[in-house]
Order: structure tokens, then sequence, then C-alpha cells
């Protein structure tokens, strides 16, 4: 692999300055290598006129100066956080099709059971837990002080928020965003896109694109994912 890792964060708020701050430390892998020499060299968001933090980082938000500057990077990250894990899947797609790799960000005090297996693009953060026998797809965010218990299955962009508890053998679908402090009794299932609110406690299934909250937790109304790939067309 012929690769200097010349980097593009998608995104310039809060979650790319924790990713710029992991790349300082060398918490970024491509797979399994760690990688030691990561520069970040473009920052794009369509969204902002100027990144939220200051930096001398080369920075665009207009989709001309985008196209003519990501031959810059061969890697990429992600920086889109919240609920919005639909939106940093598609990206990320739209990323690789321009023949970037997706790099892991990977903080050292986390841990990862030699037998779980985990994605592309992952954002891995301070103390995370994910015990043995797990899967975790692809671009899926750890946040915080989350656990993962044994023999769960995480579906893609999924964001499992600060503090949340994953008990054994959960299944989580895709774009799902688990709140902070929540927690998930074992064997329950929970299905693409549903939101389970901070703190909630969930103890029954949860259905595709439902938005859950309190302890136990109730269905409140139905989920909503917005995303906007004019960027990329």
């Amino acid at each position: 692999m012929n690769m200097k890792c010349k980097i593009l964060i998608w995104g310039a708020s809060s979650k790319t300055l924790i990713a710029l701050n992991m790349i300082k430390n060398t918490q970024t892998y491509y797979n399994k290598k760690k990688i030691k020499n990561g520069k970040v060299v473009l920052l794009a968001d369509p969204i902002l006129k100027k990144p939220n933090f200051e930096t001398n980082i080369f920075f665009v938000n207009k989709k001309n100066d985008f196209i003519k500057n990501i031959h810059k990077a061969d890697s990429f990250i992600v920086g889109i956080g919240g609920a919005h894990g639909k939106a940093r899947y598609l990206i990320s797609q739209e990323l690789i099709k321009k023949n970037l790799l997706p790099l892991n960000l990977i903080h050292n005090t986390s841990y990862i059971d030699k037998t779980s297996v985990i994605g592309l693009g992952i954002q891995i953060m301070p103390n995370a837990v994910v015990h043995c026998n797990c899967e975790v797809g692809d671009f899926t965010i750890l946040n915080t002080s989350s656990t993962v218990d044994h023999e769960c299955v995480i579906g893609k962009g999924v964001h499992i928020m600060g503090g949340a508890s994953i008990a054994g053998r959960v299944t989580i679908g895709n774009y799902v965003t688990i709140g902070t402090n929540a927690t998930i009794l074992p064997e329950i299932k929970i299905s693409d896109g549903a939101f389970i609110g901070a703190g909630a406690v969930v103890t029954k299934n949860v259905k595709k694109n439902e938005i859950v909250a309190g302890n136990p937790a109730k269905y409140l109304k139905q989920n909503k994912h917005i995303v906007n790939l004019s960027y990329f067309r």
C-alpha cells in the first residue's frame, strides 16, 4: 500500500477538533496498522463558512474548491457525530469513490477484545470497551466510556454516546443512535435508524426509525434521517 497519509477531514466543528487531537497523538489507524506520520491537509464543510476553531489547515466549503483540492489527500475521517450516522456513512461512501482510504480513530485507553471485529472508519473514544465476540460496523462511533458487552452485533453508521451501556447479545441496526448513559438490556434488538434517548432503559425491542426514551423506554415518534449528497453530484 503506497500511502503517505495526507488526511482530509469532512467537517470543521467539535468532532473534527477531537480527531485532530487524536491524529496528533498517533491514535489513527488504517485497518490494524497505526499511522505515525498522518498530516491533515484539508478540511471540508459545505455548511460552515469557516472552522469553529482556530487552525491553519486549508479549509474549503464550496464544491468547486473541494473538487480542485481533494487530490491533496489520500485518506479521510468524517467528523460528523450526534444523530447523523446515516450522513456519516453515506458521505464516507462518496469519499471512498474518490479513492480516499477510511481511517480509524482509536484512543489508547479504549479496550477492544481480540475476538471482536471492527469495521472501517471506526471512532473509539477514551475508556470505551468492546468485549468478546462482537461485530462493530463501518463508520460507527463508540463514545467516551461507552461499553459493548459480549456477542453484540452493531451495524453501520451507529453512534453509541458517552456512558451508554450495551448488554450482552444485543443487535443494533444501521444508523442507530444510543443516547448518553442509556442502557440496553441483554438480547434486545434495535432496528435500523432508531434513536434511544439519553438515560433510557430499553427493556424490549425497538422498531425501525422509532424514537424511544424513559425508564422503561417508551415510543415517542418516528425518527427522520436527512442526508444531502449534492456536494458530490
